[in-house]
């Protein structure tokens, strides 16, 4: 009887590689609406995230629960399917290698960014007309913590929030990436859980999780919608730092040397051997 081989729950080197680029060409050739769509999915799910972490912190439990819980929101994003802007960074990856023109990318970054933002901010309303938070004159304990977590994101200075949201988004980018080479949803949830853990945290900065919380905090203070645009002092240089981080570890990374390496080599053998196979693989989706 033959033995059968133990169990590994990550892909091979040669096979992550060829994951990871296969999904940024999927994620560059969807459709501008479906994009939107799931970028809308996103961004409630991460929304959700942050609620749940509010609600930890305010029942004592402290941010290493609250980040893990948080975590919630990209386990939902990556198992489920939905379209997150600081996760899609990732798709520098197959831009890198070719397989994805910058203008694709451009569009997916830009068109997943505003479904985040309608996303989040659409929950952060409905969560506060829900009654959860109190009311504006009178907001309970979970109120009061929703705007004191706002009112000290917006009071960063603009290098804070940046160097914050570079962090943030290394540590994001890594969980996407150890997601994405894992085998079966236990795996995947793990992987998603602890880098998530370790940056709320450690109180860095991600630009989709504040559309969400910092409009739910100044509603809960009883700022009105027209007067949300503060939110954009700490959205902005958070979503630098996002960009810049999630480029910087895809960029230093020791496996992504490999991956193109593998990947360009592979490719291009392809192509002279089968030029039309080569074609149909790395752009249909």
């Amino acid at each position: 009887m033959t033995s059968q081989p133990p169990y590994d729950p990550k892909l091979s080197y040669l096979e992550a590689s060829r994951s990871i680029s296969v999904l940024g060409i999927k994620k560059a050739n969807t459709q501008p609406w479906q994009l939107f769509l799931l970028a809308i999915l996103a961004g409630l799910y991460i929304a959700l995230g942050g609620h749940v972490y509010l609600v930890a912190i305010a029942e004592g439990l402290g941010r290493i629960v609250g980040g893990a819980v948080f975590g919630v929101g990209l386990v939902l994003v990556v198992v489920a399917g939905a379209e997150l802007f600081t996760g899609n960074i990732i798709m520098i990856v197959a831009a890198m290698s070719s397989l994805v023109r910058i203008g694709r990318l451009l569009r997916n970054w830009v068109i997943v960014y505003l479904g985040n933002f309608v996303g989040s901010f659409l929950v952060a309303l409905l969560i506060y007309q829900s009654g959860l938070l109190g009311s504006a004159g009178s907001p309970n304990a979970l109120g009061q913590l929703a705007s004191k977590v706002a009112e000290g994101k917006i009071a960063q200075s603009f290098g804070e929030a940046f160097l914050r949201g570079v962090f943030c988004n290394i540590l994001v980018i890594m969980a996407i990436i150890l997601a994405t080479i894992s085998k079966d949803v236990i795996s995947k949830i793990v992987c998603c859980v602890l880098p998530i853990m370790t940056f709320v945290a450690c109180g860095f900065e991600h630009c989709v999780a504040n559309m969400f919380l910092i409009p739910l905090g100044l509603l809960a203070k009883g700022t009105s919608l027209g007067g949300q645009y503060v939110m954009f002092r700490n959205i902005l240089p958070v979503t630098l730092g996002n960009i810049v981080g999630g480029l910087a570890i895809l960029l230093i990374h020791p496996n992504r040397i490999r991956q193109l390496i593998v990947l360009a080599s592979g490719r291009a053998s392809l192509h002279k051997a089968q030029p039309q196979k080569a074609e149909q693989e790395f752009r249909e989706v």
